[in-house]
């Protein structure tokens, strides 16, 4: 069992059809495998019974919520959540459980090995899919890496959009008080900032079972990444990004 103490931040939007049987198996992976940790769900201005699930859930296991009335974006959310978390590991993944949390444990071998960051990634050797990726979702992905390249020329990190990340509670406690990016981007901010930070980052293949429901919009958010790429490096510029000693 672990004796690291572990904050597990889940991001959640319209996911009532799955939230509670997903939170119940992070729990019960949790409880095998750590001595101490603590679970924050932070609902994004859901419009189904997202909150309602959440508040059940909470009667019977020790969950934090965090209730935002408006739907401000999953980066939001994620930066919510981490910054109202108390531990010395970090992490946050998808409400839908797309990468599963029994893939914790060797994210969690690279930070004892010294990493600050360890990150899921699709591109790296040894990643398993289990759901293929919808075609449209293929492209968007595929454009996005390009123009993340190009405009904030982010090229160590192959893939910086995948939920589930682990982070040592000193990056986390710098990176995200920096974010500005409260939407699909937000993950590519971070990686912007923790390479500001000069921290050394570890991506790790994963296995990935897509989800078929996406909450993706084809044309509206390919635009808003575009310009969230673009806020990044003006941000950048009028150092938004500058590290305080």
């Amino acid at each position: 069992m672990n004796s690291e103490k572990i904050s597990v931040v889940i991001p959640c939007f319209n996911e009532e059809r799955n939230i509670a049987n997903n939170i119940r198996k992070i729990l019960s992976y949790l409880e095998i495998n750590f001595e101490n940790f603590e679970i924050i769900a932070v609902n994004d201005g859901s419009t189904d019974k997202t909150t309602g699930e959440l508040k059940n859930l909470q009667n019977e296991i020790p969950l934090t919520i965090i209730d935002n009335c408006e739907n401000e974006g999953k980066g939001k959310a994620v930066r919510d959540g981490i910054l109202k978390s108390n531990n010395e590991i970090v992490m946050f993944l998808d409400a839908d459980l797309a990468i599963p949390i029994e893939e914790l444990e060797k994210f969690l071998v690279e930070i004892k090995n010294g990493y600050d960051l360890a990150i899921a990634s699709r591109l790296v050797p040894g990643g398993k899919v289990i759901q293929k990726v919808l075609w449209y979702r293929i492209i968007m992905e595929k454009a996005f890496r390009i123009i993340r390249t190009i405009i904030i020329n982010n090229y160590k990190v192959k893939d910086t959009q995948c939920g589930f990340k682990v982070f040592k509670r000193e990056a986390a406690m710098k990176i995200f008080p920096l974010m500005t990016i409260k939407r699909f981007a937000f993950d590519a901010e971070i990686i912007f900032i923790a390479g500001k930070c000069k921290f050394k980052i570890k991506e790790l293949p994963i296995t990935l079972q897509n989800p078929i429901r996406s909450h993706i919009r084809i044309i509206r958010d390919p635009l808003n990444m575009f310009f969230d790429l673009m806020k990044i490096r003006l941000n950048n510029l009028k150092g938004v990004y500058k590290i305080k000693a």
